[in-house]
């Protein structure tokens, strides 16, 4: 077999400042805590499927009329180096999750680590839906709690509060880190909740297709820090579907120490690992988060009196964008003028819905220096086309092919991830409003915009 050593993360000289920090420091370690629950973030859940291979265990109550067992790890990159180790995935698949989670190979071992937790779900003679996790690990659900769950009720009551209300369970797992094979203990809340999710199992046995496991860890990381004179609370999630911190899952709010109200769910647009960051007027890069969550790195840019993001009162980033007769998109071509975005699809009804709503802005605001952008997040420009000519959707509309991942596009340049979404950019560029309804937006320009 063939050594691979796959390694993303290069030692660092770092300085680790704790509360203080000078204008022009190269680099800002920020050491993380553990928070329990999900802080100002979306939570996320892993759905845990059902494996073909035989998993050993004992003990299940003699009250549960069905069951089916599955595995939870804990420690992925592990069980993907142990699996292609073993002749169990290609080196082709471990490249893949190699990728996917940074995996450092010199960083695992070839000893075994018990990073995997079963989990049982299924029906008791009651007719409740059940799960029972190995809490300490020993493949034994003997004297472990059964969780009694109301299945199946309304997609409303799985959103009502889906997960404050669903019960945390601690659970023992190993994992390897620094050399050493660590034993540690974690909350994490499993669901038997399909929400409006469509899945289908095939392993060929019927059983496992009535059950439905889903595990979600909460827990975030937090700090505050000192930068440019200003004291900082640093919220950092991972999606909180495993305890590893991957870049391409990392998620990162910045606040003045004491602010309050931020949320993802109300809005707000979290960083990620590599965005720039300005703190009063220095810029700051996203550098590196450690393995597990443990530190923050950022790397000092230079003064910037202009930041450039997606949030209120940054400047629009540069993008790459198209009308729908396939010719470029500039904002250089609208000078003095402020510049509404709309994101749409001719998927999406909220936003089909909005359209008079616009006709109306659009009819009452474009001799006043108003130009309403619409950015169809669609499949087919010719279906685009149609929907806006047949519309009298009179006012400028460009084209992103959903099927597309271009880095550069105005949807991922501006992280639209919810339809309809709207920008309002004033005429230096800076973005005045995002996600504001119409009603909203008409007060800002009211105050703002002068009759020709």
């Amino acid at each position: 077999m063939k050594n691979i050593f796959i390694k993303f993360f290069l030692p660092v000289t770092i300085l680790v400042l704790f509360t203080s920090c000078t204008n022009h420091t190269d680099t800002i370690d920020i050491p993380l805590h553990t928070e329990k629950g999900y802080g100002p973030f979306i939570v996320s859940r892993h759905l845990v499927k059902p494996i073909r291979d035989t998993i050993s265990y004992k003990g299940v109550p003699v009250n549960i009329k069905e069951y089916v067992v599955r595995s939870y790890h804990f420690q992925k990159e592990q069980l993907y180096w142990d699996q292609f180790r073993t002749g169990k995935i290609s080196e082709e698949q471990f490249l893949k999750y190699a990728s996917r989670y940074n995996i450092d190979t010199t960083k695992l071992t070839k000893d075994f680590v018990d990073e995997e937790v079963l989990f049982l779900i299924g029906t008791n003679q009651n007719e409740k839906r059940i799960i029972i996790a190995d809490a300490d690990n020993n493949e034994d659900f003997t004297g472990e709690k059964i969780f009694e769950y109301e299945y199946p009720v309304s997609l409303e009551e799985q959103y009502k509060d889906f997960y404050n209300p669903l019960p945390a369970v601690s659970v023992a797992y190993e994992y390897f880190d620094n050399g050493t094979t660590v034993k540690r203990t974690i909350d994490v809340k499993p669901s038997p909740y399909l929400g409006n999710l469509r899945i289908s199992y095939n392993t060929g046995k019927e059983i496992d297709k009535k059950y439905d496991l889903f595990i979600n860890v909460p827990e975030y990381k937090k700090s505050t820090i000192r930068i440019n004179k200003t004291h900082f609370d640093v919220y950092v999630s991972n999606g909180f579907t495993s305890r590893a911190y991957s870049p391409k899952i990392t998620s990162l709010f910045f606040c003045k120490k004491g602010e309050t109200g931020i949320s993802q769910t109300k809005g707000d647009i979290p960083y990620q690992i590599g965005d720039i960051f300005n703190a009063n007027g220095a810029d700051y890069k996203i550098e590196s988060i450690s393995r597990y969550g443990d530190n923050l790195l950022l790397k000092y840019l230079g003064e910037n009196k202009f930041p450039v993001g997606v949030k209120e009162e940054m400047y629009l980033p540069k993008f790459m964008a198209v009308n729908l007769n396939n010719s470029v998109f500039s904002v250089d071509d609208y000078p003095d003028k402020y510049l509404l975005f709309d994101f749409w699809g001719t998927w999406c009804n909220p936003c089909i819905k909005l359209i008079p709503e616009l006709k109306i802005l659009n009819q009452e605001y474009q001799n006043k220096n108003l130009v309403i952008v619409s950015v169809a997040y669609d499949n087919n420009i010719e279906t685009v086309n149609d929907f806006v000519n047949r519309e009298n959707m009179n006012w400028v509309h460009l084209f992103v092919n959903m099927n597309s991942n271009d880095k550069n596009s105005i949807i991922n340049k501006l992280k639209i991830t919810s339809y309809p979404s709207t920008i309002l950019v004033a005429p230096d560029g800076k973005i005045i409003a995002r996600n504001k309804d119409i009603e909203e937006l008409k007060q800002i320009l009211d105050e703002r915009l002068i009759t020709l």
